[in-house]
């Protein structure tokens, strides 16, 4: 059996850590006791009093809201007026805002279904209601949001950069697909039945100045504005070349390859020490090197390869080294779009297309919201009681990245 190489904990003498204690106590149980209880022999005066401090949830209880508005007449105006709405009064919904925008949390954050939504809201707040009209209130919900998606929307196309990525995804069990368009402040989802490049250059505007970090797809190619292809997709590809091809022809040129690029990402680490000319200098050579590496006729199959692909995207691989807000990588749209992988691995996706008009709306905002800080539910329940409440701006303030 072999050792395990290392000890789980803290190293030994660390100071350990514990819960800290509240700084209120909202309620004091006092335990008294007479005799013992062992003996039942007659217990002395108080010797000592003992503390035990205990945390816990108090299950919560509906609240049933009636609104009463006054209807009064206008002698001017000559007609009847009815009082405005009170500041969390739905107009004409069963449900209140605090029930909806948790419901919208626990499904597209914490990934419920509606089935376990149901039972949470029964076990735990005592509240009845049905899966049907949690599916129907979420799409609501979305269709009064998609003001503030627009807002996202029109802030990704003015972006001077963006990650953009794609997985597959269904809707009423027909293949479709699930396009993810984001950055550090900014986060958008569309769910389309294509992969082409259409749906890609409806997002961005045929003007589109800036810089997209993509993998090697096709689709991406077609694309206004200057590309950053992912270094990550590449070497992945590289080091599955050389599991199955060990000839010394290819091991040759492999290394050269890696090579170049340990050496620009080196460089980009090492911006900051050098001189702007010798660093502008540097990345000519690595251009140079690049391009030669790739020129070069190579009758190994898979080094034609490697050599076509550096070939057709070599202008696109160090980009990163010209502006230092660019990574080499696209690591942020996966780890964005892996969020609704969980998702799918949990459910059927979208049983139709309102659902999945839903999914992309609530989601971009929701993750909209924790990229910039905001608290998801404070600003759902904000936007949905303004825009519900007949307000037609978006209250959503968002810059895009400079």
């Amino acid at each position: 059996m072999k050792k395990r190489p290392n000890v789980p904990g803290q190293k030994a003498g660390h100071p350990g850590f514990t819960r800290i204690k509240p700084k209120m106590v909202d309620r004091i149980v006092e335990q008294t006791f007479t005799h013992c209880p062992d003996c039942h022999h007659r217990l002395s005066a108080v010797q000592e009093i003992v503390e035990h401090i205990q945390e816990d949830i108090i299950p919560a209880q509906p609240q049933v809201t009636c609104f009463k508005k006054e209807r009064r007449y206008c002698t001017h105006c000559q007609k009847l007026l009815t009082a405005p709405y009170a500041c969390e009064e739905i107009p004409h919904g069963n449900l209140g805002p605090n029930v909806l925008i948790q419901a919208v949390i626990l499904k597209y954050h914490h990934g419920l279904p509606f089935n376990k939504i149901k039972e949470l809201f029964e076990s735990l707040c005592h509240f009845q209601v049905s899966q049907g009209a949690l599916a129907q209130a979420l799409q609501r919900i979305s269709e009064w949001l998609q003001v503030e998606q627009a807002q996202i929307l029109k802030a990704v196309r003015a972006s001077p950069h963006l990650h953009m990525d794609e997985t597959g995804w269904k809707v009423s069990g027909t293949n479709h697909w699930l396009w993810a368009c984001v950055n550090e402040r900014l986060a958008y989802y569309q769910i389309a039945q294509s992969r082409g490049a259409k749906i890609p250059k409806s997002i961005l505007p045929k003007d589109y100045s800036g810089i997209l970090v993509t993998d090697f797809y096709s689709a991406y190619n077609r694309l206004p504005g200057r590309k950053q292809k992912c270094l990550v997709h590449l070497m992945r590809e590289m080091h599955q070349l050389y599991l199955k091809d060990q000839s010394d022809s290819f091991l040759e040129h492999h290394k050269t390859l890696k090579r170049i690029i340990a050496d620009a990402l080196r460089l980009k680490e090492a911006r900051s020490q050098m001189a702007l000319l010798v660093y502008e200098r540097r990345i000519k050579r690595l251009k140079t090197r690049l391009f030669l590496w790739s020129c070069r006729e190579y009758r190994n199959k898979h080094l034609k390869r490697l050599a076509g692909r550096f070939l057709t995207h070599w202008l696109h691989l160090l980009t990163f080294l010209e502006h230092p807000e660019i990574s080499f990588n696209n690591n942020l749209a996966e780890r964005m779009i892996r969020r609704h992988v969980i998702l799918r691995n949990r459910s059927f996706q979208n049983r139709s297309q309102k659902g999945a008009a839903a999914h992309q709306t609530l989601m971009s905002l929701l993750h909209t919201a924790q990229l910039q800080n905001k608290n998801p539910l404070t600003f759902l329940k904000k936007a949905y009681l303004k825009h519900r409440q007949g307000y037609s701006f978006p209250i959503l303030r968002i810059a895009s990245i400079g």
